[in-house]
């Protein structure tokens, strides 16, 4: 991802707010602790998922698995708290010092949890969204939606669906 792709993310993310209504209407995508997780995402998380999720309706999409895992891929970073200033430095330190970045481990407490849950909020999210009660597909998703290549099986269907996530994801 280029550093433009970066700044434009950064601009958004500095007034983004999801609306009253557009997470009311969630209800209809997400239930019960779904729609919590969703809701405990600061609201710039919630503004990316909800871009994403649209940008999937507006591409035609409408399977639910792949609906659900859109407006829920970020949930991970809650655990952090990952804030703006956490997310600017990681990328520049995973640009820049990829081993040391690579190599963060989990230390909650300290300066470096963030970074670590930035790092592996996809699977940290999966496992929120499985204690959910989402679908072992969503799960999936949830936990490959950073991943450069997947192991996925020609034929299965959850390749296209991560493809389709990843673009929206990249694209928002």
């Amino acid at each position: 991802m280029g550093i433009l792709y970066r700044v434009r993310q950064f601009a958004l993310a500095l007034g983004a707010q999801a609306s009253g209504e557009r997470v009311e209407d969630l209800s209809l995508f997400l239930d019960g602790r779904k729609h919590d997780l969703f809701c405990e995402m600061p609201p710039m998380d919630q503004h990316h998922c909800l871009a994403v999720f649209r940008a999937l309706r507006e591409a035609g999409h409408d399977d639910p698995s792949l609906l659900e895992a859109a407006l829920l891929h970020d949930v991970g970073k809650t655990l952090g708290p990952v804030r703006i200033g956490h997310r600017v430095l990681a990328v520049l330190g995973k640009t820049f010092f990829p081993a040391p970045w690579n190599e963060m481990e989990e230390q909650p407490g300290t300066w470096r949890y963030p970074f670590f849950v930035h790092r592996r909020h996809a699977a940290l999210g999966a496992e929120l969204a499985a204690q959910a009660g989402c679908t072992p597909d969503v799960v999936w998703l949830v936990a490959h939606h950073e991943d450069e290549r997947s192991d996925v099986e020609p034929g299965d269907s959850r390749g296209s669906l991560l493809e389709a996530l990843q673009a929206a994801d990249q694209s928002n």
